[in-house]
């Protein structure tokens, strides 16, 4: 007994405690070594069998970890495409019922086992790889409590990457201590989004012939107080016209062109782009966010939806909204799996003309290239990129800290790739979504393209 004891690492007494319950047979532990095996079956003690038991292997470890999720010990899926879809990739065992009589088995009926189904996943590992690297070192670098990363590729409107950090080790579990790790952050985590969200505001605003599109606002002298608030700029921009409102990102540009626009308007825009709304061809965890009925809003919950207070959305449902604009206005519900009979009966709808999208795209685009851009930092050589900034504030208990967005694709005249970047809980000096997502973005977007041009790593 002692010896089985400790080669085992268990006490005697919880070994005779097992041996107490009246089973046929008890189970002293799962998992153990082949070389703690042989050492066992040295000791050729009477009643003692093994059983050989699958275990789930995870190559990818870190990298995939939220997408594909995890099993417990008995391979039964608690988290991610393994919980959610567990009954297709499980399958069914065999059985045999029958009479058995002292001479044996008369007779019966048998049934085979039945393999589970096999799952392909939109996800491309080669950009998984890349996404996940450069926001791991993102996150340590700029100190950011967490992060995601969305790859999307626009036309058929896969998934190509969808990762967090921090991760986990499906694989390994001993050291989580922390179960939060466990969130699929992408999916999950709202925030209000900032100034990501005025691309969509200014669209309705065109597309429904509310303002002109050769408007110019004055912004001076850098802020503006609405509804009893007061909203201000970086600083004094003078005179604006649409397209450098988004450029400079304009707070006190957007109040003032939301102002004379109707809630229903604006909301109803909102919600046809995916805000508000849940995923429906994802299936694993994801939550719908916050975009509030236009009858409760008041004139300065209005202005301030329009430059991204007052809703919440999670990185996924921006790369679902931005998918609009890299599809020339076209909405296309994004897909995390090739199967398509997990795909949803929802069709691709125009929800912007033509015109606006091709205006509110040459606007992205100004946002990177020109001088006064604040998604300049996303430039890459050579490829021409669209794409808009946001930065959040959140003050709790006295602590301020900002969410830093940035979303965009590539090529910016036939895209290819959609990125989403989102560092949560920033708080140190570089901390917007100028400087802080937009380099990251550029980062993987240029790999993850030159990575599909050569077909490899």
């Amino acid at each position: 007994m002692a010896t089985l004891s400790n080669t085992l690492g268990l006490t005697q007494e919880s070994i005779l405690m097992k041996a107490k319950k009246k089973n046929r047979y008890i189970e002293l532990i799962r998992h153990i070594e082949d070389r703690k095996k042989t050492e066992i079956e040295r000791l050729d003690l009477q009643g003692i069998f093994f059983k050989r038991n699958l275990k789930r292997s995870y190559p990818q470890q870190e990298i995939s970890s939220h997408v594909v999720g995890i099993t417990d010990i008995d391979r039964i899926g608690i988290q991610g495409v393994e919980k959610v879809l567990e009954k297709i990739l499980k399958g069914k065992d065999g059985n045999f019922s029958g009479i058995r009589s002292p001479i044996g088995v008369i007779g019966g009926d048998r049934s085979s086992a039945v393999d589970g189904q096999d799952l392909q996943l939109t996800i491309d590992i080669r950009l998984q790889s890349i996404a996940y690297h450069e926001l791991y070192s993102a996150v340590q670098e700029l100190n950011a409590q967490s992060g995601s990363i969305i790859l999307v590729e626009p036309k058929s409107s896969n998934i190509l990457a969808l990762t967090n950090f921090p991760s986990f080790n499906p694989s390994d579990r001993s050291n989580m201590n922390d179960l939060s790790v466990l969130r699929n952050r992408a999916s999950i985590d709202v925030f209000e989004p900032g100034s990501v969200i005025k691309p969509l505001a200014m669209a309705a605003m065109i597309d429904s012939d509310k303002i002109n599109i050769d408007t110019v606002i004055n912004t001076s002298p850098g802020w503006v107080e609405f509804g009893g608030y007061k909203t201000s700029d970086f600083r004094d921009y003078g005179l604006l016209n649409l397209s450098e409102i988004i450029s400079y990102s304009s707070n006190v540009g957007m109040v003032k062109l939301c102002d004379k626009q109707k809630p229903e308007l604006l909301h109803n825009y909102f919600s046809n782009f995916g805000v508000g709304k849940l995923p429906s061809n994802i299936l694993i965890s994801s939550r719908e966010g916050f975009l509030p009925s236009y009858a409760a809003l008041s004139d300065r919950d209005k202005v301030s939806l329009c430059y991204g207070y007052g809703l919440s959305m999670t990185a996924l449902q921006i790369a679902q909204a931005y998918q609009v604009f890299a599809n020339n206005g076209v909405y296309k519900e994004l897909n995390l799996f090739m199967n398509k009979k997990f795909s949803s009966p929802v069709r691709d709808k125009r929800i912007l003309s033509q015109e606006t999208s091709k205006f509110i795209s040459k606007m992205l685009y100004e946002t990177v290239h020109s001088t006064y851009g604040t998604g300049k930092l996303a430039r890459i050589e050579g490829i021409q990129v669209s794409g808009k900034t946001g930065t959040a504030e959140k003050i709790r208990k006295g602590n301020k800290s900002y969410t830093a967005t940035f979303a965009g694709f590539a090529p910016s005249n036939n895209p290819r790739l959609l990125a989403v970047v989102v560092l949560y809980n920033l708080s140190g000096e570089v901390h917007s979504g100028g400087s802080a997502a937009a380099p990251v973005a550029s980062k993987v977007l240029s790999q993850s393209l030159h990575a599909l041009e050569s077909g490899s790593l």
